[in-house]
């Protein structure tokens, strides 16, 4: 009986070693795909602004047609198509001719990324919002619901994606890697002696 105690003693020992040796803790790893840990301070670098939720950032609005640049996920409802414009909103476009589909107009939506429909409301994402557009009247679409922070995951998922302001403006410089918990960034500063600027633009 001593034998697989002691064995079960020497893995969890083990296991703890190396937890401590290579530090595995989340607070302590850069986001998936930086790398650059030395040096500690660096003699120049952007670090990220944040500030509190802007009408801007978070309010879904109508507009006028714009380009198609970076096409998302679509959802076909009768004679309208709405495509999603990664992270920035959804395309209505009257799909009656199918060869010859013409854009009605744009939903402003920062961080749009989701599109669904059910009995004559679109349902999006604004950020880790959840927003329920009444488009029965495609000409007057309005917002009716919100559910704030429905999506927790959103922002780590970010990461991995081109969205504003999630590098600096300029490339060529190490920045402190955004944290989106923290809030949304609006702008970027270069700072001299930046700690843990381990992002690279």
């Amino acid at each position: 009986m001593k034998l697989p105690f002691l064995r079960l003693l020497f893995l969890t020992s083990f296991s703890l070693l190396l937890y401590s040796c290579f530090d595995l803790t989340k607070n302590n790893m850069p986001p998936p795909g930086r790398v650059a840990p030395p040096p500690a301070i660096r003699d120049e670098a952007y670090v990220p602004v944040y500030g509190p939720d802007s009408l801007k950032t978070r309010k879904v609005t109508a507009s006028g047609v714009r380009s198609t640049v970076t096409a998302g996920k679509i959802y076909v409802q009768g004679k309208f198509l709405f495509q999603v414009e990664k992270l920035l909103g959804v395309h209505v476009i009257d799909y009656t001719n199918v060869e010859k589909p013409v854009k009605l107009g744009f939903i402003n939506s920062h961080g749009c990324s989701e599109v669904a429909f059910k009995d004559g409301y679109l349902i999006i994402n604004n950020l880790d919002d959840l927003v329920f557009l009444d488009v029965r009247d495609i000409k007057n679409i309005k917002e009716t619901t919100r559910i704030a922070h429905a999506f927790p995951q959103f922002y780590v998922d970010q990461y991995s994606n081109t969205r504003p302001n999630s590098h600096p403006p300029v490339a060529g410089k190490y920045y402190v890697c955004p944290d989106f918990f923290k809030g949304d960034v609006i702008e970027w500063k270069l700072e001299k002696n930046v700690a843990n600027a381990y992002c690279y633009y």
